[in-house]
């Protein structure tokens, strides 16, 4: 069973992260600081909240941490090394996360200098980064599929308490089967008694009767 989850996970996220690498694409996009080359990342069945949460935990990989600039979506990480781009000197990345319903979109500008890596002016640099924003892709595919094991494991884990209080309930239904059962063999007893009780009664009130009629007569002779 184990087998078959790895099986089903790895499938899910080859096909979810492929398809996802195939959004990756380039513009120039308006920021706080002017627009500029950027590299737009599309994520289908990732919402705002994942991607941006994934992102900051992504780029925290390569020395930085994304930190949210003043009056604005986005947010900064400085001092950036991300091996084979700029020479792995520092650079400057840039990033906003846009809602597309169920959807969303990053967007990344990396600076370099004066300069925004763009597939045009710096090729081997916008190569590099496209890569690591795949990487990042990936990332997002794994932190969906754990979504689900999640969800999953929530569902199951109330799916397990609904059966334990049904469990409980049928416990419940055979004591109360029990109490009813000695109910009844003390009725049936009670009724023995009652009946044994009434023919005692009967066998008086027939006795008293008979003493009452003598009596009456007695009377009547007098």
């Amino acid at each position: 069973m184990k087998k078959i989850f790895i099986l089903i996970f790895l499938t899910n996220l080859t096909t979810f992260g492929f398809s996802q690498m195939e959004e990756i694409s380039e513009s120039k996009e308006t920021m706080k600081e002017g627009t500029f080359n950027a590299i737009v990342v599309e994520l289908s069945n990732a919402d705002e909240k994942v991607a941006l949460k994934v992102w900051k935990s992504f780029i925290k990989g390569f020395g930085a941490k994304a930190k949210k600039i003043k009056r604005s979506k986005e947010y900064l990480a400085s001092d950036v090394i991300i091996g084979g781009l700029n020479n792995s000197e520092n650079v400057e990345v840039y990033s906003r996360v846009e809602d597309k319903g169920d959807d969303s979109e990053l967007i990344v500008w990396i600076q370099m200098g004066e300069f925004y890596v763009s597939s045009g002016s710096f090729p081997s640099d916008y190569t590099v980064a496209a890569k690591m924003l795949e990487d990042y892709v990936i990332e997002v595919a794994k932190e969906l599929v754990n979504i689900e094991v999640n969800n999953a494991e929530k569902k199951m884990k109330k799916l397990v308490k609904e059966m334990d209080k049904l469990k409980k309930k049928n416990n419940s239904y055979f004591k109360d089967i029990e109490k009813a059962k000695d109910a009844i063999v003390r009725a049936e007893k009670n009724i023995e008694n009652n009946i044994r009780d009434q023919k005692e009664q009967e066998s008086l009130i027939e006795s008293q009767q008979n003493a009452l009629q003598i009596l009456k007569e007695k009377l009547s002779e007098l």
